[in-house]
């Protein structure tokens, strides 16, 4: 159960630049990656999530920057509602969000509304080795979930096991797997 139910209640209790930061990337895309529990929150998928925009992609990341106690800052990603976020969003046709699982096999639960791209990045993430899995708990299913709030109303989410977010060179290959595949919807669009 998270602490806060939306982020004007986390805002009017946590302090920016003290408890938690913003990181925004915004150069146009129409595909944003987003880690709406990066830093402490959950650990490395703010990096995931800027290695996969790169130089190409807008890229969001709310991180716990506290001392202790960063899972507080954890909202439910169909109620994550920070501003910024939400104005990222709302300009992009394509929403990925990278969150964590405590797993420790190596292993992706691959979820969200886009299901062809969803499909897509599985065939070229297992082309790499890594196992990729549905879950009944990762969906990403919700219509309010911030992948899904993008102009085409469906997105991609991913939960990232411990064990890989630990393999910095699996991190980049994933990386690079990913922007080959959002390359080719680029181009198709």
């Amino acid at each position: 159960m998270d602490k806060y139910s939306n982020f004007k209640i986390l805002a009017a209790n946590e302090i920016l630049n003290r408890d938690y930061s913003i990181q925004i990337q915004d150069i146009g895309s129409n595909i944003t990656i987003i880690a709406p529990h990066g830093g402490l929150i959950e650990p490395r998928t703010s990096l995931i999530a800027e290695l996969i925009s790169g130089n190409t992609y807008n890229h969001y990341c709310f991180e716990g920057i506290k001392e202790k106690n960063n899972q507080d800052l954890h909202i439910t990603s169909h109620r994550f509602d920070e501003p910024r976020a939400l104005d990222l969003i709302f300009s992009s046709d394509v929403i990925i969000t990278i969150h964590a699982c405590k797993d420790k096999e190596e292993i992706i639960y691959i979820g969200g509304g886009f299901k062809e791209l969803a499909l897509d990045i599985q065939d070229a993430l297992e082309n790499l080795n890594i196992k990729i899995l549905k879950n009944e708990k990762f969906l990403g299913a919700h219509p309010d979930n911030i992948c899904n709030k993008g102009k085409r109303k469906k997105g991609v989410q991913f939960e990232i096991s411990r064990g890989l977010r630990d393999d910095l060179k699996k991190l980049n290959s994933i990386s690079t797997a990913i922007q080959k595949v959002l390359k080719l919807l680029v181009c198709h669009n």
